[in-house]
Order: C-alpha cells, then sequence, then structure tokens
C-alpha cells in the first residue's frame, strides 16, 4: 500500500513538471506563477504559463500568456504577453498580441501595442499607443505644420479676419 501511494506521488509529480506548449494548459490553474507582495524580482523573467505579479520586476517580462499585474505590482522594462491586466504601475513597453486591460489604478509609463485595448476610468497613460492591425508609421499621412507662406504674395492674400 506504501508503495503504491509513493509511485502515485511521482507520477503526479512528472506528469505536472512535463513542458506542454498547449494553451490549454498554459491556462490551468496548477500552471500559475506568482510573484507575491514583497518579493523582488531584478533581471529578466521568462515564462509559457500565466503570471501574477504582485511584487516588484526590475527587468523585462515576457510570457507566451496572461500576465496579471496586481494593484501593488511594479515592473520597471518591457512586457510582452499575449494578453495582459494592469492594475500596477509599469516603466517600460507593453506588446500585447490580444487584449490589454487597464484597470483604474494602472500606471503606464511607455509605449503600448495591441490589438485590442481596454482603458477604465482613472487609469495614467504617459507614452504612445498603437492599436489594431495598422502597420506602424501608417495611417493618415501627416499634414504640413509648416505656415508660413512660400512667397511674399500670399502673404497680404491669405490674411483673413
Amino acid at each position: 500500500m506504501l508503495i503504491s501511494c509513493f509511485i502515485a506521488i511521482i507520477f503526479k509529480k512528472r506528469s505536472m513538471l512535463k513542458g506542454s506548449k498547449n494553451k490549454a494548459d498554459n491556462d490551468s490553474p496548477e500552471r500559475l506563477n506568482r510573484l507575491v507582495v514583497g518579493a523582488e524580482l531584478k533581471g529578466d523573467l521568462s515564462t509559457e504559463s500565466n503570471l501574477r505579479i504582485d511584487g516588484a520586476v526590475d527587468g523585462n517580462v515576457h510570457c507566451d500568456s496572461k500576465i496579471v499585474l496586481g494593484e501593488k505590482g511594479t515592473v520597471k522594462g518591457d512586457i510582452t504577453a499575449t494578453e495582459v491586466e494592469v492594475e500596477g504601475s509599469v516603466e517600460g513597453d507593453l506588446k500585447v498580441e490580444d487584449l490589454l486591460t487597464l484597470r483604474k489604478t494602472a500606471i503606464i509609463r511607455g509605449k503600448i501595442e495591441t490589438s485590442r485595448l481596454i482603458i477604465e476610468d482613472g487609469a495614467q497613460i504617459g507614452g504612445d499607443i498603437q492599436t489594431g492591425d495598422l502597420p506602424k508609421n501608417q495611417g493618415n499621412p501627416s499634414k504640413s505644420t509648416n505656415n508660413e507662406p512660400k512667397d511674399e504674395s500670399q502673404k497680404s492674400s491669405d490674411v483673413v479676419y
């Protein structure tokens, strides 16, 4: 009996440790990575499964699934993920493949690139935002901001009171 329990425990641990790139496995609650309040990480962090950050990260974060940055969580570095929900603060660029949700307590200081964006009232953003499938630096051509007349004859005829 003791041997069968021991074998069952080893089998369960081995099956939990086997890596799988299946999205359903990455979303499983057993595969949630957590950085709790008070924990600090200096350096880059990369994971295939969901990640919740309630502590502090000083470095870039890459996740092949969803990241939740809790209200007390901070990241000083770039974030790249499939989906991100921010309640805390980010000092760096966010590149989100699918959905970025900024809760009312979110503070972003950096550039945002995402397919879809939800911003709650109260969220603070200091940086550029690129959404949708538009190519970078495309869209409407910028208009010339130079309002100076090209020759002297235009100066008096273009004046409107």
